[in-house]
């Protein structure tokens, strides 16, 4: 992140070129490309998505607006149909490769963060999607209902890192429950999941991965009580060690914890149940209440990057779009933990779109201002005679 380079090629120059070079030969995006390749696409998504561009007219007459800045990004010029065309025809699946790419280069050099709501050291991961919606009759592709069309975005998000950690995106029409036997998990990770994921065989899975999960109970579960352990506190009402009984009880093996919370600013009671046997309660309840991080994410996604509209109408554009709106995301994270600041990762965001341009050092860009306390000017107790 030298001084004199564009900030947002000091951003793609946390992309290693050798690696995106061998993504570009594996997935053959460079055959037939003259004048406007991969490499140059991604600088001009990260741009879109920094500035908030609203279409394809907008990015290319910004662009276009200052000449002078186009030989330091090694652009001869962007036109709306050589973008649209590559947004088309450019397969989506190397975006979605360099997202994963970056998120284990994010992961290893930020390494293992700490919670303060928690104590244990395992990994805590959410599990949950959002629907974009999309126009039907420009999207026919993207079915969803008789008059709407949407896709939906799976993701399991660490929730300690504050990042996402896998992503599929499916139609909008797809349950939840079926994508999750496609998803990994990891030994002694919790992870914790909406009860519309409560599927005895997505529960089995977990389990016979040596992971833990949390969920909630649906009101209509049958079950039979094993054990009634000790309540710890007058928040949990119930503590026991049950096994499920009905039709299905078959697909999953082994017992598990339901835990019965009041939650004691409103009332309301929850059942979680999970076949963690060693957490206390309460930890059982906070571990649920955590999962509203997600829901965060996506609101946050929603708002400071361009995934509510989109630049194309076909689904590898609309794709390609949101995969390099995530690798933004991961790369702001990224400048973040390289530069130390104390800013949000919407200030930085904010800042970085602002100068997106500007040859400034980002980690000058970062450094918080010190407000300065205001001198007080301090009048002489003495009265002016004007001989008047």
């Amino acid at each position: 992140m030298n001084k004199g380079t564009p900030v947002i090629l000091q951003m793609q120059s946390l992309i290693s070129r050798f690696d995106f070079q061998k993504l570009e030969n594996e997935f053959g995006t460079e055959k037939n490309v003259r004048s406007f390749p991969t490499w140059n696409m991604l600088k001009v998504m990260l741009y879109s998505h920094c500035t908030a561009k609203k279409s394809l007219r907008d990015i290319c007459s910004s662009i276009g607006s200052m000449p002078n800045r186009l030989y330091n990004l090694g652009i001869e010029g962007v036109s709306r149909n050589n973008l649209s065309n590559a947004l088309s025809k450019r397969n989506a699946a190397l975006f979605e490769k360099l997202f994963y790419q970056v998120l284990e280069k994010v992961r290893k050099e930020t390494g293992s963060r700490k919670d303060k709501r928690f104590k244990f050291k395992n990994i805590l991961v959410a599990i949950d999607s959002t629907t974009i919606s999309l126009c039907l009759a420009l999207c026919k592709w993207a079915s969803f209902r008789a008059t709407k069309g949407g896709i939906k975005v799976h993701t399991m998000f660490d929730i300690k890192r504050q990042l996402p950690d896998f992503m599929i995106i499916t139609e909008a029409r797809k349950h939840d429950n079926t994508v999750i036997k496609n998803m990994p998990f990891v030994d002694s990770a919790i992870y914790v999941l909406d009860k519309a994921y409560l599927c005895l065989k997505s529960l089995q899975k977990i389990n016979e991965n040596k992971a833990f999960f949390v969920t909630r109970l649906k009101s209509n579960t049958q079950y039979d009580r094993i054990l009634r352990n000790k309540r710890t506190s007058k928040s949990i009402l119930r503590d026991w060690v049950i096994s499920f009984a009905g039709v299905k009880a078959h697909e999953y093996q082994g017992s598990l914890r339901l835990v019965r919370y009041r939650n004691p600013e409103d009332g309301k009671v929850f059942d979680f149940i999970t076949n963690n046997m060693d957490l206390a309660a309460s930890s059982i309840a906070a571990i649920y209440k955590s999962r509203w991080d997600i829901e965060l994410f996506f609101k946050w996604i929603k708002q400071n990057v361009k995934v509510k509209s989109f630049y194309g109408r076909s689904e590898n554009a609309v794709r390609i779009q949101i995969w390099t709106a995530a690798i933004a995301l991961l790369l702001m994270e990224y400048i973040r933990f390289l530069s130390k600041t104390v800013m949000s990762i919407t200030e930085v965001f904010r800042i970085l779109g602002s100068n997106i341009m500007s040859d400034a050092k980002i980690s000058d860009l970062l450094i918080k201002p010190v407000r300065r306390k205001r001198s007080t000017i301090r009048c002489l107790d003495v009265q002016l005679d004007f001989g008047f």
